[in-house]
């Protein structure tokens, strides 16, 4: 079980309230970050497209990107 720190990071990460009033057991907390992180990933793409590396140079005006 990950610690309370790092599910209050994870929560905060996926826009979970993590108040100690509203989930005071860590499990439940828990659940409430695995299930938002369920709902964010099956939202998302499964794929990223990256820009080829000459537009990220001419976009960031770095010549040696």
């Amino acid at each position: 079980m990950p610690s309370r720190s790092e599910l209050v990071l994870r929560a905060c990460a996926v826009n979970v309230d993590h108040t100690a009033a509203k989930y005071n057991n860590d499990s439940l907390l828990e659940q409430a970050v695995l299930y938002a992180e369920k709902q964010l990933t099956a939202s998302s793409s499964a794929t990223t497209l990256l820009p080829p590396a000459a537009t990220v140079g001419k976009l960031s005006g770095d010549a040696n990107v």
